[in-house]
This record gives structure tokens, C-alpha cells and sequence, in this order.
């Protein structure tokens, strides 16, 4: 199984079905490589490449999943690309759940507009690092304690790649010891080739 076959057949089924949820796309990975949900309601898919490298979390909202099976359509890659489709709206509380089910050694984090975040810099600063708390009750029923991240954070990165800002919830990665940046929608394709190249995971 190639990305570039799976990409095929759900935009297939997508065509034939008429608008949808993401739960086709769900659908059309879950017949071709291992994936599996959390008890918070994300969704994982397994994405094996070449022999070699390490594990790699790419973190998206779940609406956003087809964007990132099409950028990563191309891509020839060492060891293998976890995308996590988050169910939430963008809380810490799932992404935190993700780090700790796939341990990966880097974790991406998809956001707006085009290259890459190293840093964050929050613009209302709290004394404690973080807003006030807000009950959540996640698809599947779960209620959890959200308490949004506010913490600055920077990690090193040498690339020509445009820069843009991070996530605040690149702190939860980078406070496990996992080197956590962000990603733009825009150009993802180009920007995962050359994060690759970086970190010797390309092929």
C-alpha cells in the first residue's frame, strides 16, 4: 500500500458518496493500515515507511485530515508518520493523550498559514502560565478538565523555511522531553520534505 493509492480510492469514495464527515476518510485508512481511536475520540492511522528512522506524530484537527493524506501522497520516508485526526477543537487535554499513546520521538502540530513554528509566545501572559480551567465532555462521552496552555516555548530548528507561530500546544511536547513544532496547512507537502531532510528521515 502506497499513500498515493489510498489517496486515490478516498477521494474515490468521496466522489461517489456526496458530501461527508471525515468519517469516510476514517473509513478508507482503517481498510489499509493499522489506526485506532482514544477514549477522548481521536483518531490514529499508522503510516509505515522505509526500513529505519523513528516514529513521527502528525497532529491535525480531524476536518483537516484529507489536506494532510494528500500532502503526504509523495513522500518517501524512514520509519513511520503516526497522524493523529483530533476530535476536540484543538484542547491540550487530546494532544496530551497522543504523546503519551505513540510516543513519538518529533511531534508536528498543524496550523494555519505556510512553514514552520519553533516558538510561542503567548500575548496575554498569565502569572501561572495558563487560562482559566473549562469542563469538556469529549465525543465519546469522556468529561475531562481542560486548562489551556499559555506557556512560552522555543526549540531549535535550522531550515529555510518560512516562519510562522507555534502552537501553544507545542509546550506539552517540548515539556516530555519531545521536540514539538508547528506546521502550516499551506504548502505542507513542501514543508514535510524539507523537515524530513533535516532530520535524515527522507529517502
Amino acid at each position: 500500500m502506497t499513500e498515493a493509492r489510498l489517496v486515490k480510492e478516498a477521494l474515490a469514495s468521496e466522489e461517489s458518496s456526496g458530501p461527508s464527515s471525515s468519517a469516510w476518510l476514517e473509513e478508507i485508512l482503517a481498510r489499509h493500515v493499522r489506526t485506532g481511536y482514544d477514549e477522548l475520540g481521536s483518531f490514529y492511522a499508522w503510516l509505515e515507511g522505509h526500513y529505519g528512522g523513528e516514529t513521527l506524530l502528525l497532529w491535525a484537527p480531524r476536518e483537516w485530515g484529507e489536506a494532510v493524506i494528500r500532502a503526504l501522497r509523495g513522500l518517501e520516508y524512514k520509519g513511520r508518520i503516526v497522524l493523529g485526526l483530533d476530535a476536540s477543537g484543538g484542547h491540550g487535554t487530546p494532544f496530551q493523550r497522543a504523546l503519551e499513546w505513540v510516543r513519538p520521538r518529533r511531534a508536528l502540530i498543524l496550523t494555519e498559514g505556510e512553514g514552520v513554528g519553533s516558538s510561542f509566545t503567548p500575548t496575554d501572559p498569565d502569572p501561572d502560565g495558563d487560562a482559566e480551567a473549562i469542563e469538556v465532555e469529549a465525543p465519546t462521552g469522556l468529561r475531562y478538565r481542560e486548562v489551556p496552555a499559555r506557556r512560552a516555548w522555543k526549540g531549535e530548528l535550522e531550515t529555510d523555511l518560512p516562519q510562522i507561530p507555534g502552537p501553544a500546544l507545542g509546550a506539552y511536547g517540548w515539556e516530555r522531553g519531545i521536540p514539538t513544532y508547528g506546521v502550516g496547512l499551506v504548502g505542507l507537502d513542501t514543508t514535510l520534505q524539507a523537515l524530513l531532510r533535516v532530520w535524515r528521515l527522507n529517502v
